[in-house]
């Protein structure tokens, strides 16, 4: 409990100094809206890493049907509050957002073991789908351009769903990790990378392009906060945990790492890379049990993408 307590609260103070860094700070009422919607978004986000925090959201969430659906209300409710205070809310935003928040709820079901991962499938689909689509409007943080916050609302979202409203087994997200989930999971990048390298740079698809700068430091972990693990807690967390159910663990990985790479398409050369990418992370999360390790993997993958080569 200390540990996830303490790790999540050091995690929470850096997104926070990044973002309002970044936005330059609240400069008006109105700028505001955007600094306490990231504030509980990352409160809730990083919260939930935490055993005794998860436990208690269970213990007070409904029963049945319904469990999910107090929260759904309150995240769309602060959804709208903030967007109407940045002036990018319209009535037909207000109800694509409400019919996105609450059909991956509503597909979940009731509680019970049948078709139990067949749901969570089709339940994370409904959430990710639209976004990996772009069906929704963007939610921009600072309009018209900033940061699109409905991203951070769907893993928040996601979450609560899997890890509360209807707990999924194996999942993984705690930062109680040991040395061994650290060494594996840097051996898994170098294995990775070992073979992604020289595959890349020989196809053409990467090349050199070192852009090394103090403000590099700080790039792993902020990749690691806004796509390594959220990216990890979707496919490895809940995909890749759900097919392992229904058809084995190797299976499961497989399937799994095909999928992540299908979701690099049309570049057949970045579907390989990736599907590649999704071996690694799916070993390291099977060895491991959690997500945070392999996001580790994943952000390594990334940073090193982003700081040394380009496409």
């Amino acid at each position: 409990m200390l540990v996830e307590g303490a790790v999540a609260t050091v995690l929470f103070g850096v997104a926070m100094a990044v973002f309002l860094l970044g936005s330059g700070g609240p400069r008006s009422a109105a700028g505001w809206a955007p600094a306490l919607f990231v504030a509980a978004l990352a409160a809730a986000y990083l919260g939930m890493s935490v055993a005794r925090v998860r436990c208690r959201a269970r213990a007070r969430r409904p029963r049945g049907l319904a469990a999910a659906l107090p929260w759904t209300a309150l995240l769309w409710a602060a959804t709208m509050v903030n967007a109407r205070a940045t002036g990018v809310v319209t009535p037909e935003r207000g109800w694509l957002y409400a019919i996105f928040l609450l059909a991956p709820a509503l597909l979940l079901g009731p509680p019970g073991t049948r078709w139990r991962e067949a749901r969570t499938l089709v339940a994370a689909a409904a959430l990710w789908l639209p976004l990996e689509l772009r069906l929704l409007p963007p939610l921009p943080l600072t309009p018209p351009r900033g940061y699109d916050a409905l991203t951070l609302v769907a893993l928040v979202h996601g979450l609560y769903l899997f890890l509360v409203a209807r707990p999924l087994p194996g999942v993984g997200y705690t930062f109680r990790l040991r040395r061994v989930d650290v060494a594996r999971a840097l051996g898994a990048f170098v294995a990775y990378a070992a073979v992604a390298l020289p595959a890349g740079l020989a196809t053409g698809f990467l090349a050199w392009h070192p852009r090394v700068t103090p403000a590099a430091l700080a790039t792993p972990l902020l990749i690691y906060l806004v796509t390594g693990l959220p990216e990890e807690f979707l496919f490895r967390g809940i995909i890749q945990n759900s097919l392992g159910r229904l058809f084995g663990p190797r299976a499961g990985l497989a399937l799994g790492s095909v999928v992540f790479g299908l979701a690099h398409l049309p570049d057949p050369r970045y579907v390989a890379l990736a599907t590649l990418a999704g071996v690694a992370y799916g070993w390291v999360y099977q060895r491991t049990g959690r997500i945070t390790a392999s996001a580790i993997t994943h952000a390594a993958v990334d940073a090193t993408w982003v700081i040394l080569l380009r496409r």
